[in-house]
């Protein structure tokens, strides 16, 4: 099933040990799936940092500021990639059970995030368990 997940807005990558962060968190609890945001490094690199987290497969988002890593039971199905969200559909190997997840890096300006929220809307009318998380970029007073 779904085990265990990780957003983080990694704000690159490759500052303040940052990744090696992640990477002990990962030997210490074994997430079945990453999502780091605004890795503000080069998509190219995407196949380096998924070999240091040890997971065997790894996708980069259209607008390259989400990265995402997952475990080699989940079989996937399918993708939605906008400006703002990445949702990945999968399939658990050997099973019939479905389940998508949704990983956010929303634009600052609360009418930007409208597009985010009319995909949003749009996601959850799928009959799938679905996984969402990351950073809304929201303001209390927005």
């Amino acid at each position: 099933m779904i085990d265990k997940v990780l957003f983080w807005n990694i704000r690159s990558v490759r500052s303040q040990n940052a990744f090696e962060r992640v990477t002990d968190l990962n030997r210490r609890h074994h997430y079945s799936y990453i999502a780091l945001l605004e890795p503000f490094q080069s998509p190219f690199k995407l196949e380096y940092y998924r070999r240091k987290l040890g997971l065997p497969n790894a996708k980069v988002s259209s607008s390259a500021k989400i990265w995402i890593f997952w475990e080699e039971n989940w079989e996937v199905e399918g993708s939605t990639d906008t400006t703002q969200q990445l949702t990945m559909n999968f399939k658990l190997k050997g099973t019939q059970f479905r389940f998508a997840i949704t990983a956010v890096y929303a634009r600052c300006s609360a009418i930007e995030r409208l597009e985010l929220w009319e995909d949003l809307e749009f996601i959850a009318s799928q009959t799938a368990p679905w996984l969402v998380g990351g950073d809304f970029n929201t303001i209390v007073n927005d």
